[in-house]
């Protein structure tokens, strides 16, 4: 009988259940493996390979908590320690200007450590065999550490540093005294540029590109920008040697000279250094200098010694020799040459030797009348008038004024075509040209006051004006009539507001002559008179009178009462028995109250 095991199926059904035997063997054995990798997946996930180092910083093996602690501990100084900002703004024509070194505390400015993406792709789950067998086998990796960057903090750092390191441009300055030269130097000026900064820093802090084994592993180049001053320090200097040096290096000499023969009379200025300090100017265009000069104040400095050849023309006049008319010749006059002169001065600057002498021109100024005209002048008396004044010891100051006065007109010149002013022959009105106080009209009344009196000299300049024929321009007749004058034909003087002005139309001077005689003022007018004048003094008219008022004010002046009326006077001109001229004025007068004075003081 045959054996079990020999028959063909149930061998086939033996070998089918063995195969299957080896595949789940090695199926177990596959899963096995699998839960051991899975597991070491696992295990490792928080944990840095072996050999695995950041910046030098061995964290193999370690938790990623520990690494983290390990990483803060050995690299956490920096983001206390300073980083050095080298700034250089651009100096002076382009060049680079003087460094500059700032601290930069990286945890004030917003830096800090980047762990998380420092330690990315080292820790955490994995399946991948190389990250697996590098925990097994260990691996020599030394990892780059990263930072973080507060954009907004940094800038604000940056920018407190730039309120210290920013400054502005000032400008050089240069200026001339007597004291010499005055220079204020130029500085350039600078600006951090904190957005490129902040750029360059952030950047680098986040690579964190430092190497530990340099010397200068923690400088980041700062951004900045120089600003150049308009007028820079080159241009002054390059100024003084080439203009202003030259120009104060030796005196600039002026001569001229008048007349010729033995009548020649020479003058030399100097303009010395300490001179040409104070007439030179420093002029700037922008950025450039150039050297100026004071036209006017170099005139005048020239003058200070050649002033004494020249003189003003002087025109032929006469003057009252006691009673007679004497002619007083012409003379030509001389001026300096000024057209040109200034440029001269200009030019001998940068000279040197007799190229800083200059010759002045002086030129003859002719009269405007000379000599030869005086000999169609001829002398006699236009016109005269007289006009007598109260004396008596009330009246004294009133003649002191009418005494000084006079002295002060007599004399007096007025050329053809010039115009006669009573205010200015009479002078100032003050005690030093010896003139009082005595009594004026004021609004109607008498006052004391500066001068009081004058008017009566007034009335005897116009008419003597008057009948001379000459051309009358302005007079005011007194506020109210006074007895001792021609009614309508007088006047008043209150300088500067009131004058009495007449011109002389003829072609002959006419000279003033007046005196006091007695109690009389006279005046006469010596010259060439043209016309024959008739006098027409028409009626009182409109006659009012004043009232009678007392006063007990110790200033009271006592005044006598007067008429008021209105009078029309016409002065005729005729040549030839022919008229050939009529001016007439109407005057009204007002009517004077009568003053009585009771205070004892009054008057006194």
């Amino acid at each position: 009988m045959a054996d079990a095991t020999d028959r063909p199926g149930l061998r086939e059904e033996s070998e089918g259940r063995g195969w299957w035997a080896v595949v789940g063997r090695l199926a177990a054995a596959l899963l096995v493996l699998a839960v051991i990798y899975v597991g070491a997946a696992f295990y490792f996930k928080d944990r840095p390979a072996s050999g695995v180092s950041v910046a030098g910083v061995d964290i193999g093996s370690l938790t990623e908590a520990e690494a983290r602690a390990e990483l803060e501990r050995e690299l956490g100084d920096r983001a206390t320690e300073p980083l050095l900002l080298e700034v250089e703004a651009d100096g002076a024509e382009g060049e680079p200007g003087q460094p500059v070194e700032l601290d930069l505390v990286p945890q004030e400015a917003g830096l800090t450590l980047d762990l998380d993406r420092t330690l990315r792709g080292v820790t955490g789950l994995s399946f991948n065999p190389v990250r697996i067998w590098d925990h097994v086998a260990g691996a020599d990796r030394d990892l780059p550490l990263y930072g973080a960057v507060d954009r907004e903090a940094l800038e604000a750092e940056l920018g407190r540093f730039a309120e210290d390191y920013d400054s502005t441009p000032v400008e050089g300055e240069i200026s001339l005294s007597a004291d010499g030269l005055q220079v204020t130097d130029a500085r350039d000026g600078r600006t951090l540029d904190v957005e490129g900064t902040a750029d360059g820093v952030g950047q680098a802090w986040e690579q964190q590109v430092w190497d530990d084994e340099s010397g200068d592993e923690r400088e980041v180049a700062a951004v900045a920008t120089g600003q150049r001053p308009e007028l820079t320090a080159q241009e002054i200097d390059r100024f003084t040697e080439e203009d202003l040096d030259p120009a104060l290096d030796a005196p600039v000499v002026v001569r001229a000279s008048r007349g010729e023969g033995d009548d020649e009379e020479t003058a030399r200025a100097e303009l010395a250094r300490r001179d040409l300090l104070q007439l030179l100017r420093v002029q700037q265009d922008g950025g450039d200098l150039t050297l100026g000069i004071d036209e006017e104040a170099t005139l005048a400095r020239i003058r200070q010694d050649l002033g004494r050849l020249e003189r003003g023309p002087r025109d032929a006049t006469v003057r009252l020799a006691g009673s007679d008319v004497e002619v007083v010749g012409s003379r030509v006059g001389y001026a300096l040459a000024e057209d040109g002169l200034v440029d001269a001065v200009r030019e001998a600057l940068p000279a040197q030797g007799d190229a800083r002498t200059i010759n002045a021109d002086v030129e003859t100024i002719e009269p405007e009348i000379p000599t030869s005209v005086s000999e169609d002048w001829s002398f006699s008396e236009m016109a005269s008038f007289s006009s007598t004044f109260p004396t008596g010891a009330s009246n004294e100051a009133r003649t002191a004024n009418l005494r000084a006065g006079v002295a002060n007109v007599n004399g007096t010149v007025v050329m053809p075509g010039e115009q006669f002013s009573l205010g200015a022959a009479l002078g100032d009105i003050t005690a030093a040209n010896g003139y009082v106080e005595a009594p004026v009209i004021v609004d109607g009344r008498l006052v004391m006051g500066m001068g009081g009196g004058l008017s009566q000299i007034s009335t005897v300049v116009f008419n003597a004006s008057w009948f001379a024929g000459v051309q009358l321009d302005a007079h005011t007749p007194h506020s109210f009539y006074i007895s001792r004058y021609p009614a309508g034909r007088e006047a008043t003087l209150a300088i500067p507001s009131i004058d009495n002005v007449w011109t002389n139309d003829t072609d002959t001077p006419v000279v003033v002559q007046t005196w006091i005689s007695g109690d009389d003022i006279v005046m006469v007018l010596l010259g060439d008179r043209q016309y024959t004048v008739e006098t027409v003094d028409g009626a009182r008219r409109d006659v009012t009178t004043g009232e009678r008022r007392v006063d007990d004010r110790a200033d009271c002046v006592p005044q006598a009462p007067a008429d008021g009326f209105t009078i029309r006077n016409t002065r005729i001109l005729r040549s030839g028995g022919e008229e050939v001229g009529r001016d007439d004025f109407t005057t009204t007068y007002d009517a004077a109250d009568e003053i009585v004075c009771t205070n004892p003081q009054a008057g006194s």
